[in-house]
């Protein structure tokens, strides 16, 4: 529950907020920085975020080692962003994750409730969409158990599936190839791009960024589409 009355000018402030820790941390903030709040997760869409040194590294084909630094950065300030979030909105954050289109500059953090683990069966009028999440991820790895599709804003589609993970995804991730795995999720960014125009088709709305999330712990990915 958000206790603070206007709404809007908070989520200016926390843009602001985040903008200058990640600029403190970083040495060098966003040119853009947009929060948008659903149930029990925070979205926070990034625009013309990147560092002349992780400029060098993209075009060396170092990109793991950009995502991870930028991981070991931002698992290390969460405990401060989370607590001033609480503070400010009287919202509990219990978990992070990112993703980052370094192509076009753009990227996305997302901020968890504790309580965010369930993920429920699609409803009979986004079936169209369920089919083609399970069709594309029958070609990268296998059909999900469950999938769940919520749309946290008007400009944010978040689908979630569980279940997923083929059996050598789980032997990559049991035998630590970290590095390995970030390629693969590259490369299955890449297969979701392909199929923009069909998922937009399906959800009858344009696209303009994928983001891929995956949680190889609890087997779960989270797709968002903006």
């Amino acid at each position: 529950m958000i206790k603070t009355r206007d709404n809007h000018e908070d989520l200016t402030y926390i843009n602001s907020y985040i903008s200058k820790v990640l600029k403190r941390n970083f040495g060098k903030g966003p040119a853009t920085c947009y929060t948008s709040i659903s149930e029990d997760k925070m979205f926070i869409y990034i625009k013309q975020f990147m560092t002349p040194a992780e400029e060098v590294l993209i075009r060396n084909e170092k990109t793991y080692l950009v995502n991870k630094a930028r991981s070991v950065i931002l698992e290390t300030i969460f405990t401060e962003i989370k607590e001033e979030i609480h503070n400010v909105l009287g919202i509990s954050y219990h978990r992070i994750y990112h993703d980052w289109n370094f192509n076009d500059n753009t990227g996305l953090i997302i901020l968890e409730a504790a309580n965010a683990f369930t993920i429920t069966g699609l409803s009979s009028n986004k079936d169209s969409v369920s089919h083609t999440i399970q069709k594309i991820c029958a070609e990268i790895h296998k059909i999900p158990e469950k999938i769940s599709m919520t749309k946290s804003s008007s400009s944010i589609v978040n689908i979630e599936y569980t279940g997923f993970m083929s059996q050598i995804e789980q032997i990559l991730y049991r035998k630590g190839y970290d590095e390995l795995l970030f390629e693969w999720t590259m490369e299955i960014k890449h297969t979701y791009g392909q199929n923009k125009r069909l998922i937009e088709s399906r959800l009858d709305t344009a696209i303009k960024d994928i983001f891929v999330i995956f949680d190889f712990e609890h087997d779960r990915c989270t797709l968002v589409l903006m």
